[in-house]
């Protein structure tokens, strides 16, 4: 297979020099033996890529967020700071995104005014829900060519990998 390369020099007014060639191209590269890491990565940025927000109606993570909501109820900011791996600054960053489109809702705890709880609203449910609907197409696209064994199996090792992480 052939690839054409091509380069161009700007010197500020227009172009000063270019050309334009045809090469071989380069055989791609093989992953080490017995590596699923290069395999992992090329799945992870297929699903990245389709998994937008023009698709899902919210980001990746919005809807872990959103989740964490849903399934463990009202959540201290800095709870929320732990379960994502991240910083209390870009936690509030997303979590003004979030309470501006009207899916959460921060409330003082109050046992310690100090601090807020955040909260699941109706719309971010629905939100929630919508975007847990097209992962599961989304799913089926990016795994056509396994089982639902397969897939299954799929979810169970990923999850026992995933669960060194969570300590």
């Amino acid at each position: 297979m052939m690839v054409t390369v091509g380069v161009m020099i700007f010197d500020g007014k227009g172009i000063e020099a270019g050309y334009i060639d045809e090469r071989p191209m380069a055989p791609r590269a093989s992953p080490p033996a017995g590596s699923a890491v290069p395999h992992l990565t090329r799945l992870a940025r297929r699903v990245y890529f389709i998994a937008d927000v023009e698709r899902l109606g919210i980001s990746l993570k919005q809807i872990y967020i959103l989740a964490s909501l849903r399934d463990g109820g009202a959540l201290p900011q800095q709870s929320l700071c732990d379960l994502m791996h991240t910083t209390q600054n870009t936690v509030v960053a997303w979590l003004n995104e979030l309470e501006e489109a009207g899916l959460v809702e921060r409330l003082r705890d109050p046992e310690d005014r100090r601090k807020h709880n955040v909260v699941l609203t109706r719309a971010g449910a629905l939100a929630l829900d919508r975007a847990e609907r097209e992962l599961v197409r989304l799913e089926d696209e990016v795994l056509s060519a396994l089982t639902s064994d397969e897939r299954a199996q799929l979810r169970k090792l990923m999850t026992k990998a995933l669960s060194s992480f969570s300590a």
